[in-house]
């Protein structure tokens, strides 16, 4: 069976335009910290679908969940994570 030029032409075509709308995400990874507790993880986050700067997380070390405001918290404390420095024991007061 013999495959048709313009079917193949049609093929790459409609192959391109979907390469072209397919937007790039970026990943990014932040540390996240209990200031109760001094629990360290990390949390793993990707730009939206929309490309409107918007991101979404995507994963979180154990011991951490996402709030219903989306904004992540200790899972045994309740506490509010501290996004971007990692605490020790040492300096919790």
């Amino acid at each position: 069976m013999a495959v048709r030029p313009e079917a193949v032409r049609a093929a790459i075509v409609l192959e391109r335009r979907q390469e072209a709308t397919m937007v790039k995400r970026e990943r990014f990874v932040t540390h996240v910290t209990c200031p109760q507790c001094a629990l360290n993880g990390s949390a793993t986050w990707e730009e939206d679908e929309s490309g409107n700067l918007e991101t979404t997380i995507k994963s979180l070390s154990h011991g951490f969940k996402i709030g219903p405001d989306m904004e992540i918290y200790c899972a045994d404390c309740g506490v509010k994570a501290t996004i971007g420095r990692t605490l020790s024991r040492s300096e919790m007061k």
